[in-house]
């Protein structure tokens, strides 16, 4: 009997948004692969490494890449952490005593002697702080301000000239003179400012009404009208976090929800798998894809949601996960670029790190397909072969394949002729699985039948080598109705 072909080509689509449909390209989940590459194939992105040793013991919530070259951390329980230069290490240079730190920005202004200098500021729940940036953390730090104080966020930014500060119902601001003003926006009462995003003349806000309120707003404001210009709803439990790449992305309340918005139209785009939400300080712009660090998902990573060239689908892809490996049970805190390469602030229960990418290492791939049924769902399917067509495999790198029926919870392992559980021969570029489908211990369920079918493949790389799937395809016949 001549067999079906379930063919798939092309990856470029990234996670779709339905289980049985997407655009061209898509998938179901995956991680730790390379969609964006020039070549539309299945093949690894680079893995994450820990770069911080065991110097890092809170959670970073705000990256600062500084202009002296070096990269800060500021943790949650109030570490000030600084990598030096791009290749350098971590080290503890401070400890605020007035604990969390849930803001950090540098900005040059006046010193009160009419020289102009950079700073780096930060804030705890009612303080706003600083240090020159040339200065000593041992007798240089000062409380500059009091802020009305917030136990959440204080989110900074430099806007329209100015550093712009996340204080509760209000925007406080920093000018160039050093001048300090407190209450230099106050938005509608029941509000709370949360992140911050610089757009030309104007800056935009997002904000929060509380973990139990369906009601976040965007807001714009020029810091020369005396008020907001405009402002807009989604009902979502607040916006945690806006990054702008082609356009400006807010995410917002807890189930992963990213929008477009222009300041005009508002445009739900896509929802993150697992949910979740992306802290403010957890955004990056990474060669012109926005990066989104994703906490309290059972998917948790570094996402991307965007394109590189204007003839490719707009794609989410789980582009890193943590150097431990774990996808559940992890806080992303910050992420940031520097020195062109991502860096990944992150803790999984009381162990702490910051990962940056392994340029010599390759990440394990994880590919899994969307529901296929043939587009006939009531007819049983006998899937018998998986086909791979690849690049050919380098030494040492093998990919495994995994199949599932009628969405069940469980992957089963598909074997090659020879009873090979994964394809690993060096030089080839063809593998075919036999698979069983069905279950066995089922006497209702001849074995071999399935409605639906989905298939999956890991890809094992060896340092920067890795295997290079161009195509999978299996094969299947209609078998009966019933």
């Amino acid at each position: 009997m001549e067999l079906n072909a379930y063919k798939i080509k092309g990856f470029r689509g990234g996670i779709a948004d339905d289980a049985y449909k997407g655009v061209m390209g898509s998938f179901r989940f995956g991680y730790g692969l390379n969609i964006r590459s020039e070549t539309d194939t299945l093949k690894c992105n680079q893995a994450l490494k820990k770069d911080s040793g065991s110097v890092v013991t809170d959670l970073i919530l705000f990256f600062v890449p500084a202009t002296n070259g070096n990269l800060y951390g500021f943790g949650d329980t109030g570490n000030i952490y600084r990598k030096d230069g791009g290749d350098g290490t971590w080290s503890l240079v401070y400890t605020d005593p007035d604990g969390a730190i849930t803001g950090a920005a540098e900005y040059t202004n006046n010193n009160g002697s009419d020289s102009y200098i950079p700073y780096l500021y930060w804030a705890t729940e009612t303080k706003l702080k600083r240090i020159p940036l040339s200065g000593s953390w041992s007798t240089d730090v000062e409380s500059f301000a009091t802020l009305n104080g917030d136990p959440g966020w204080h989110t900074m930014t430099m806007s329209v000239g100015v550093l712009m500060i996340c204080d509760g119902p209000y925007l406080a601001l920093v000018d160039y003179e050093g001048n300090f003003n407190g209450k230099a926006l106050d938005i509608v009462p029941g509000n709370r400012t949360k992140c911050l995003l610089p757009q030309d003349a104007i800056a935009i806000i997002g904000s929060t009404r509380g973990p139990k309120v369906e009601e976040g707003w965007l807001w714009t404001w020029d810091k020369v009208k005396p008020s907001w210009i405009v402002r807009r709803m989604i009902a979502e439990k607040g916006i945690n976090s806006l990054i702008q790449g082609e356009f400006i992305l807010a995410q917002a309340g807890i189930s992963g929800s990213l929008y477009y918005w222009d300041t005009a139209n508002l445009v739900p785009l896509k929802k993150l798998p697992g949910g979740g939400w992306v802290e403010p300080g957890a955004v990056a712009n990474f060669k012109g894809v926005p990066l989104l660090g994703v906490s309290g998902s059972d998917k948790c990573g570094v996402y991307s949601y965007g394109r590189l060239n204007k003839n490719d689908p707009y794609a989410l892809n789980l582009e890193y996960i943590p150097s431990h490996g774990k996808l559940t049970g992890v806080g992303i805190g910050a992420v940031c670029v520097f020195g062109d390469q991502p860096f990944v602030a992150w803790k999984d229960g009381d162990t702490y790190g910051v990962d940056t990418v392994d340029e010599d290492n390759k990440a394990t791939g994880r590919y899994e397909g969307l529901v296929f049924d043939a587009g006939n769902p009531f007819v049983q399917k006998a899937f018998r072969f998986i086909k791979l067509l690849t690049k050919p495999l380098p030494q040492d790198c093998f990919v495994e394949v995994f199949y599932r029926l009628n969405e069940s919870s469980d992957w089963l392992k598909a074997t090659m002729a020879d009873g090979a559980e994964s394809f690993d021969k060096e030089g080839k570029t063809k593998a075919v699985f036999t698979i069983e489908t069905g279950d066995p211990e089922d006497e209702e369920e001849e074995e071999g039948m399935g409605e639906t079918y989905e298939v999956a493949v890991t890809l094992h790389p060896s340092g920067n080598e890795m295997p290079d799937v161009v195509a999978i395809t299996s094969l299947f016949d209609n078998a009966e109705l019933f």
